[in-house]
């Protein structure tokens, strides 16, 4: 997902992009997961390659691991950058309802219907090479990495911890 940044950014910085669990070249061990699970599944590498701390990113998903890093190990955020992401992602039965899904029909049967949320109409019509990347990462991410992911989902809540989010380094 992150390729085109990641190779613009590396020219200058030291970039790691993480796996979460069942995408990309992550393994999936059954679910289900917790926003936690996946937090420590990134700090993990941050200590695997020595990194103290550092410039965190957080992408949807990614956004909801990235917050919990920030509330629960601060020192090992240098500044935070949230996109598309929320605290609460709406109600968890249509989360689970999702994972049940994917563990049912596979992760292609709904990749038409998330990919169709991330462009809009008029950069679609003017790279579908691009909308078409997008649906084969979603096509390939392992069925039970996703639904664990959706279960984590779920599961998290972290509006009540926003105001915790605050660090001397930003």
């Amino acid at each position: 997902m992150w390729d085109p940044q990641f190779r613009a950014l590396s020219r200058d910085f030291n970039v790691v992009a993480v796996d979460l669990r069942g995408h990309g070249e992550s393994p999936a061990p059954a679910g289900p997961y917790t926003v936690a699970d996946l937090a420590d599944d990134v700090l993990d590498v941050f200590d695997r390659l020595e990194l103290p701390f550092a410039h965190l990113v957080g992408l949807s998903l990614g956004g909801a691991v990235a917050q919990w890093i920030a509330v629960h190990a601060p020192s090992r955020v240098h500044t935070l950058t949230l996109l598309c992401t929320a605290a609460k992602f709406g109600e968890p039965q249509g989360w689970l309802d999702r994972a049940a899904g994917v563990r049912a029909e596979g992760t292609a049967s709904i990749a038409d219907a998330v990919v169709g949320r991330w462009f809009t109409t008029g950069l679609a019509e003017r790279d579908p090479g691009l909308v078409d990347r997008a649906r084969a990462l979603v096509s390939a991410t392992d069925d039970e990495g996703y639904a664990g992911c959706c279960e984590a989902l779920a599961d998290w809540d972290g509006r009540a911890d926003l105001a915790r989010i605050s660090h001397e380094r930003w």
